[in-house]
């Protein structure tokens, strides 16, 4: 269970943040997980979140996963098996966790963690092979799911077709997220390269509607690398993501943009149970128009709604094995990132604003 307290200047974060105080981020989880047999194994997790304007004044429930785990070929130095249900989706060093708030960095992911598209990304209805491989020099580990995506969710579908009006929905087309990690010394080093392949398609009941056809895919790719030491930890991140729209509406860019994420951050353990971290965070939505200005042009919106770059300071205080206190600021220039339901006036987006970010977390 976690719940968050934000204030900010010049833009919302989850819910009225813009010089108040918002109390719009809140999740509760629940898991349960059985062992049927040796090589057989059952989870499922439920999640009540409420983020902001995102879910309505009162949040939603869902189903974060659920899945069998049937391990069909074991060895002294690995396992081969698969999972089917509702699988995690391996994507970068924190996709797989990110509704565990002990398991974050800081309050907010990287940018690289794109908040609108985190029912996207999270998991997929499907299926995944997965294979470890354990040796002298580092353990190996291979994840290939293949599905359908979680569309359907309002500000993805704002963020795809820049308009909140539309009367349709996004489905996922089969789609497959893979990733090969490498750990040495138990986890203190960890490489990661994730790729994934997604093709979305708008529906929608009006024959009318001028997005009627409209379809997206992208390739994204992120390589990823950490190390966790007794007192100091560094983490980075690069992502490239290639973008393919066909509509029979224009848009503001030509139809392929190429958006680009990268983040470095450091943490040192000043106590046992107090960590202080900071990061630099950086995000364009297209590398061809990385200043704003073209896509200012052609649609008269801010600039800076296509770029994002943000210096976050944070402390987390692990009061005891169950209970986490955390506070952070943000310092940004730029607002790609930000939540078109929260500012719905997108045309004032403000370019330098600051986040004070507070959050409790429970477990057990």
């Amino acid at each position: 269970m976690s719940q968050g307290l934000f204030h900010s200047t010049g833009n919302n974060v989850y819910g009225h943040s813009k010089n108040s105080v918002s109390a719009g981020l809140t999740e509760v989880g629940v898991n349960v997980s059985y062992q049927a047999l040796d090589n057989l194994s059952f989870a499922v997790q439920g999640l009540y979140r409420r983020a902001g304007a995102n879910t309505g004044d009162w949040g939603g429930v869902s189903l974060d996963f659920a899945f069998f785990d049937y391990t069909f070929f074991r060895h002294s130095h690995g396992r081969i098996g698969v999972r089917g249900g509702r699988v995690k989706n391996p994507w970068g060093l924190y996709n797989e966790t990110r509704d565990v708030s002990f398991t974050h960095p800081t309050i907010f992911l990287p940018l690289t963690y794109f908040d609108r598209s985190r029912t996207l990304f999270l998991a997929m209805d499907g299926g995944q092979f997965y294979a470890d491989y354990n040796t002298s020099v580092g353990d190996f580990t291979f994840k290939f799911n293949y599905g359908l995506m979680n569309a359907d969710d309002k500000e993805l579908l704002i963020a795809v077709v820049n308009n909140p009006f539309v009367p349709g929905r996004l489905v996922s087309e089969p789609s497959f997220v893979t990733q090969l990690s490498y750990e040495i010394m138990g986890g203190q080093y960890v490489f990661a390269l994730s790729y994934a392949d997604v093709s979305l398609a708008y529906t929608t009941p009006s024959a009318l509607d001028p997005y009627a056809g409209l379809t997206t895919h992208f390739d994204s790719f992120i390589v990823s690398a950490q190390y966790n030491g007794e007192k100091f930890s560094f983490a980075g991140e690069y992502n490239v993501q290639w973008n393919e729209f066909s509509s029979l509406m224009p848009r503001p860019d030509d139809g392929r943009p190429v958006s680009e994420h990268w983040y470095v951050q450091g943490g040192y353990r000043i106590l046992e149970s107090l960590q202080f971290t900071v990061r630099y965070d950086k995000t364009v939505q297209d590398v061809r128009d990385s200043s704003g200005q073209q896509f200012h042009q052609l649609t008269g919106l801010p600039a800076h709604l296509m770029f994002t770059q943000d210096i976050v300071f944070g402390l987390r205080w692990d009061i005891t094995p169950a209970w986490m206190i955390r506070g952070e600021y943000h310092r940004v220039h730029g607002a790609s990132t930000i939540s078109f339901l929260d500012n719905p006036d997108i045309a004032q987006a403000a370019l330098n604003w600051n986040i004070y970010a507070l959050q409790v977390s429970f477990r057990f």
